[in-house]
């Protein structure tokens, strides 16, 4: 053989190599491989720099290393070759279940997302996209700017029990100042709890407790209502009685206490039910008492 004509059929050999692998390169993307992101941006630039910015980003692609988009919109290569929406997976367009499974993929180690199945929101046919804006967003990539605002897209009655005049120092559009101290995730985890209501504790008062840990026993004297259930007295999105109550002394007071206990009558006949008698004047401490005078819940 002439040693010429070997560097000529080594070039030919590679270039024929080249051309093979290309093809098969066109072939596996058009019959749906992984593309890789760059070549998203092509056609969706605005979303990949949005995209770009936010904690997904940050955090990596899932599955085949470095494929960014296709992570959670599937292997791209259909779509470039044919240019077919319906080639490529869109989750704000299919059913819930298929919508949330390419979150979960992820989204399942976390404690937070541990009850989201059978989760009421799910049981509703919400997915994950519902509530969450993917390519961009605040930092829990939510759909709106305010989480309370976003929750309200459902919740009216909440929302309007928001703007009663007693009520939690809540963050959002109700609030007049930018002081608000609390957001709906403050008390739910919209993703599942083991509690009802979506409650992010063991029980309303544990929730509760929280924040009002003066509230809790152990004392001298409890009050039955307050260990069973804070709710019993409070309303806890908002009231137009004074501290959230369901409703005013001394009316809330007489759902339980029907039959008076002053004997002497110094006070006058039903005169426990008399207008501006309050049972707050002699019984101040309603959450318990360490008082050594008896369960009278007085200072």
């Amino acid at each position: 053989m002439n040693k010429r004509e070997i560097p000529k059929k080594l070039f030919l050999l590679s270039a024929l190599t080249g051309c093979l692998l290309l093809i098969g390169a066109i072939v596996f993307a058009a019959d749906g491989g992984y593309v890789g992101s760059e070549k998203c941006k092509e056609c969706h630039a605005e979303l990949a720099k949005a995209f770009s910015t936010n904690i997904h980003a940050k955090a990596g692609a899932y599955g085949v290393k470095d494929a960014g988009c296709e992570s959670c919109h599937g292997a791209a290569g259909g779509h470039v070759a044919s240019g077919d929406k319906s080639s490529i997976i869109n989750p704000s367009k299919v059913d819930y279940e298929a919508a949330s499974a390419a979150c979960l993929k992820c989204h399942t180690k976390d404690k937070g997302q541990m009850f989201w199945h059978g989760s009421i929101h799910e049981g509703q046919g919400l997915s994950c996209v519902a509530c969450h804006k993917v390519h961009g967003g605040n930092d829990k990539l939510l759909a709106k700017k305010n989480e309370s605002d976003l929750c309200f897209t459902c919740h009216a009655d909440v929302r309007a029990d928001m703007f009663k005049r007693s009520k939690h120092p809540m963050r959002d559009s109700s609030s007049p100042t930018t002081e608000g101290k609390m957001t709906c995730s403050s008390c739910h985890n919209a993703h599942g709890a083991k509690g009802e209501k979506l409650i992010d504790a063991k029980s309303f008062n544990d929730k509760c407790y929280e924040c009002h840990s003066e509230k809790k026993a152990p004392l001298l004297w409890e009050h039955s209502p307050v260990k069973e259930d804070c709710l019993t007295c409070h309303s806890s999105h908002g009231s137009s009685n004074d501290k959230m109550l369901v409703t005013k002394v001394p009316r809330l007071c007489q759902e339980c206490h029907m039959q008076g206990r002053h004997q002497t009558g110094t006070l006058g006949t039903n005169s426990v039910f008399a207008f501006s008698r309050g049972c707050l004047n002699c019984h101040p401490m309603v959450h318990g008492s360490n008082n050594p005078s008896g369960p009278v819940l007085q200072r």
